[in-house]
């Protein structure tokens, strides 16, 4: 019987009492003064542990010893009286704990929407614009993605960059504007300019239009690029190197290029853009030949000539295709 008692007394105090349960309380309470006490002793000390004075339901104790006589006379039993019963869900510690919860879900609900978080911006099929809280404005071509913290402005200006997107720098927020395109920065100081940064490429290109920036990693202080500058990183052999177009050049078409431990794919793909021609090896194994070397100003074909020289190629021009082949 203790453990029945227990049992339906941990239902009571919870709130959750039944009609049967209730009853049979009432007679345990009406057996014996020493169950009275007892009971009297635990809700004052359930009501001390809730901190308030609980309105738990009304126990009939006259009709219970009343109750428990007829029983053991063998009477006709009493008609027993209704006791009201007080739905779990109507109890002030469900209240409580449904107010309690609501809290908790607004909290986390206003936590995740202001703390700071990553802003993500992808592009398709079709190229994006967005503007930033600075003024900024990234042309984001189809293929590319950018990201930034929902912060920006107010802690730092980094974007990162995987693909293509031309920066328009806006200046309506403090702080310099810094894109991270893989493994390398590109600081602005003022400018428009272009990055190329797709994770398969070797290379990383930053083309500057107006204004300045700085080109670097984190173990490569890189290189400084102007107006009308490119600069390529390669990263294979952790190198900068800059193509720049000379504007007083009396050739036409004519550029300064840096390589510095270049492969000779690269090379000839970086000056077949830059002069807008057609430039082939004719061997595979010439691709992976390192080239340093320097150009200022130099028509095409000079160009093709001392690469040729230094790596001891030749080259020659078949219809409107340059070759560098074998020199023996």
């Amino acid at each position: 019987m203790k453990t029945d008692i227990d049992i339906i007394l941990a239902r009571y105090f919870g709130g959750n009492a039944t009609e049967n349960d209730m009853e049979e309380l009432e007679q345990w309470i009406a057996s014996s003064p020493e169950n009275q006490s007892e009971f009297e002793k635990m809700t004052e000390l359930y009501a001390q542990l809730s901190g308030s004075q609980i309105e738990m339901p009304k126990l009939n104790i006259k009709h219970a010893k009343q109750t428990f006589i007829t029983y053991i006379s063998g009477k006709p039993e009493i008609q027993p009286i209704q006791t009201k019963h007080i739905p779990f869900y109507k109890n002030w510690m469900f209240q409580a704990a449904s107010i309690a919860i609501f809290v908790l879900i607004s909290l986390s609900v206003w936590k995740v929407y202001f703390s700071e978080h990553e802003i993500i911006l992808a592009s398709h099929s079709t190229p994006k614009l967005q503007i930033l809280p600075d003024s900024s404005q990234i042309n984001l071509s189809k293929n590319s993605t950018i990201s930034y913290s929902s912060e920006y402005g107010k802690i730092n200006k980094t974007i990162k960059l995987n693909g293509e997107a031309k920066f328009i720098v806006g200046h309506a927020v403090k702080g310099t504007l810094h894109v991270q395109a893989n493994e390398t920065f590109i600081e602005d100081i003022g400018t428009v300019f272009d990055v190329k940064a797709y994770a398969e490429n070797d290379y990383v290109s930053v083309k500057v239009i107006e204004g300045e920036v700085r080109f670097f990693t984190k173990d490569n202080k890189g290189v400084k690029l102007a107006a009308n500058e490119t600069g390529f990183y390669n990263r294979n052999t952790k190198t900068f190197s800059v193509l720049a177009k000379k504007t007083d050049a009396f050739h036409k078409g004519s550029m300064h290029i840096e390589f510095q431990g270049m492969m000779l794919c690269d090379a000839i793909g970086i000056i077949s853009n830059a002069y807008k021609v057609n430039i082939k090896l004719a061997e595979k194994s010439f691709e992976e030949q390192q080239i340093t070397v320097n150009f200022d100003g130099e028509d095409v074909n000079i160009v093709l000539q001392i690469i040729a020289e230094t790596l001891d190629l030749k080259v020659r021009k078949e219809g409107n295709i340059y070759l560098l082949d074998n020199n023996k």
